[in-house]
């Protein structure tokens, strides 16, 4: 008997997440009883339909009739709550399914969690949610509860501690249920709430992304907050992270395990700028999903985001910053700059028409120091509606920062110019009150104005935001178009694991990358023909599958302009490899590549996202700097771009790079990346280091690719 559900539509999971009628199987008064529990909840929090406790040996639980099983129900329940021991799960499931229920949740531990037979009593869980098609919560969570229709499956001392719920925008899905319901039950005492929040546990039939699907269609749902440890359908993740882009729906994502070591090849450079964690970067930048390292950021970001208007977001970096006092706001300056962001001086044309409506005193620059007489003088007083109106209207700036600070008696006033002020405003207005009388903050944030109270806070949370409005800009995501296919086997079949420079130079060249001219070499005489036909000067690379770091090895040699200085350094190169006791493939002859800039660029296969393409600062100061970003493969040309972009090092010096080598730069990553993206391995690192960028041309002048 599932229908049109008051609360919002959540699309296949409206019968778990809102459903209309509720069965509590395992219900009883005994004390301690979690079935009981869950009954005295739904009833305590107005849940709007029928609930129906089960239970054999019971005739009444929490003053409502009990019924011996699920068939004897009246009608058939939305959703089952089951609150049996972890060896009864399997069975009721079934009882569940043959019954017609749609959906259940089950709290009780002991599966995957709980060793050997937890593990199988878990599969065997599973196989009968597949078989079945029940939609299933759990085992071994916490449950859910949706605030706006009192529907709480779940267990939560949070239902104990509190008399009501505030609905609000943000949902939350968590494989904690500890940092869900905590969670939860700070935005509550802010006085904002969320709107459904899910303990997914062990995810025996639903996972994070089938609750984040369903958050992504639930219209009333502005801001999905997401706790993770791992990710079991990585496909299904991205689907819906594209969905809640798509849809404009912030999702901001905590995930727990971020500093597990990656295994990969650490024979290149790549193997120690990548990991798992980097890829997770990349696919939330992907899709502009917010990153966040706390639970109590996890809170800021979303109920800010969730307070601002459809659509609101920041156009760049530019912030302006409002306060009563001028130490906060060069503390406050420091702390934007350090978060990406720019604080830039008002225009002339602003300072002059903001001057007569301001205090001697004050500053009209950015920060705008209003100083304390703006609302403590009776004559300046009445001027502040239209020094916020001005502020907020100004072209100079992106986003807005107002520090409030006390005020006594004046501040509801100051809170009515805040609520006035933000809801006229065409950009995000975040407001940081310190100390403010009690009342203040709870009408505000009721009326959608989020007050932070503290001012390091609302920067970071700022941060967040332009970097959000950033990623919904950005052109970085996978492309479409077919990849080409490539004959890898032509040029790997019989080479060992590592793939030397000569062979990965050809691979290449032959997919149509640029690479500085080369000859491999395994004679002096043919050194010396190699270095006149590719041209002088020339480097000299001493190339053995045992060697991959030639620089550390001493196999390179560098700016031969001359064929006796050719001949000396493949005596030279021929000696050291003795010494080492490598032997060497040959020698590498190639053209010195003329330019100053040197990129890292590199791909690898990610067990969970597939190739991933990064690319970086590169040369000797790769790993020194490490400064790359990852993206998916294949990139559009300018979608690496715009990766390229990202780099730490091009912001602070934009004039490393011409617009025009940046453009060349694109072109090459996103050639490169429909080139690996075609790789017939499961386990791959290919890497170009450096890529040399010269006035009006780029060329890679090493190779390197790993296989397994």
């Amino acid at each position: 008997m599932t229908g049109s559900i008051p609360g919002g539509a959540f699309g296949a999971l409206t019968p778990l997440l809102a459903p209309q009628t509720v069965a509590v199987v395992g219900a009883s008064d005994r004390e301690g009883n979690l079935g009981g529990l869950a009954v005295q909840f739904l009833q305590k929090f107005g849940f709007r339909g029928p609930v129906w406790p089960v239970n054999s040996g019971r005739d009444i639980v929490a003053g409502l009739k009990c019924y011996p099983t699920l068939q004897d129900l009246p009608a058939v329940p939305d959703l089952a709550v089951l609150a049996v021991p972890a060896d009864s799960v399997c069975a009721v499931v079934q009882d569940c399914i043959n019954a017609g229920i749609p959906a259940a949740v089950v709290w009780a531990g002991g599966f995957a969690e709980g060793g050997p037979d937890g593990v199988k009593r878990q599969l065997e869980l599973e196989a009968i949610c597949r078989a079945g098609g029940i939609k299933l919560c759990g085992p071994n969570c916490i449950g859910i509860i949706n605030t706006s229709i009192g529907m709480t499956a779940s267990f939560s001392s949070l239902m104990t501690e509190l008399d009501h719920f505030t609905p609000g925008h943000v949902s939350m899905v968590s494989q904690s249920g500890g940092i869900a319901v905590n969670t939860h039950a700070r935005a509550q005492a802010l006085g904002l709430g969320f709107r459904v929040t899910i303990s997914c546990g062990n995810e025996a039939a639903l996972g994070i992304p089938d609750f984040m699907q369903a958050l992504v269609e639930d219209d009333e749902t502005r801001v999905i907050a997401v706790y993770t440890e791992g990710i079991g359908q990585p496909d299904r993740f991205v689907d819906a992270l594209a969905a809640a882009k798509a849809r404009r729906k912030p999702v901001v994502i905590l995930k727990g395990g971020a500093t597990e070591a990656s295994s990969r090849a650490a024979l290149a450079h790549t193997g120690r700028l990548a990991g798992s964690d980097r890829t997770y970067d990349a696919i939330f930048r992907e899709f502009a999903a917010v990153r966040v390292h706390s639970p109590e950021e996890l809170l800021d970001v979303c109920l800010q985001l969730g307070a601002l208007k459809p659509g609101q977001l920041p156009r760049g970096n530019r912030v302006l910053i409002s306060t009563f006092g001028g130490g906060s706001g060069v503390i406050a300056t420091d702390q934007c700059v350090r978060d990406g962001m720019l604080v830039p001086p008002l225009r002339a044309e602003t300072r002059a028409e903001l001057k007569p409506l301001m205090s001697p005193l004050a500053s009209s620059a950015n920060p705008v120091d209003m100083t304390p007489g703006a609302m403590t003088n009776p004559k300046l007083r009445p001027n502040m509606p239209a020094v916020l109106k001005k502020l907020a209207s100004s072209e100079e700036t992106d986003l807005m920062l107002f520090f409030g600070s006390g005020f006594g008696e004046l501040a509801p006033a100051l809170a009515d110019m805040y609520r006035t002020t933000a809801g006229e405003a065409d950009r995000p207005v975040l407001l940081s009150w310190l100390s403010p009388p009690p009342g203040i903050a709870e009408g505000l944030n009721a009326d959608g104005l989020m007050v932070f109270q503290e001012h390091s806070r609302v920067i970071r949370t700022a941060g967040h935001i332009v970097r959000y409005g950033a990623d919904m800009r950005h052109r970085i995501g996978r492309s479409t178009a077919d990849v080409p296919t490539f004959d890898w086997e032509r040029f790997t079949a019989g080479e060992g694991k590592v793939v030397s420079e000569h062979v990965a130079a050809r691979i290449l060249e032959a997919a149509g990358l640029k690479v500085a001219r080369g000859r491999i070499a395994t004679t002096g005489a043919e050194a010396l023909a190699f270095a006149a036909e590719v041209g002088f000067p020339v480097v000299m690379k001493g190339i053995s599958p045992a060697v991959t770091h030639r620089a550390a090895a001493g196999l390179l040699a560098l700016d031969l302009a001359t064929p006796e200085a050719v001949s000396a350094a493949f005596a030279r190169l021929s000696a050291r490899a003795a010494e080492l006791g490598v032997s060497l493939d040959g020698v590498w002859v190639q053209h010195m590549f003329a330019g100053k800039t040197e990129l890292l660029v590199t791909a690898f296969r990610d067990a969970d996202f597939g190739v991933i393409v990064g690319c970086g600062m590169g040369g000797g100061m790769t790993e020194i700097i490490d400064d790359v970003q990852f993206a998916r493969a294949p990139l559009e040309a300018g979608g690496a771009e715009d990766l390229l972009r990202r780099l730490r090092t091009l912001k602070r010096l934009p004039e490393l790079l011409s617009a025009r080598q940046i453009e060349l730069a694109g072109a090459f990553i996103a050639r490169f990346s429909a080139l690996v993206a075609s790789a017939p391995w499961e386990s791959f690192t290919f890497e170009v280091n450096p890529l040399k960028l010269g006035e009006d041309d780029a060329a890679a002048v090493d190779g390197l690719l790993l296989i397994g």
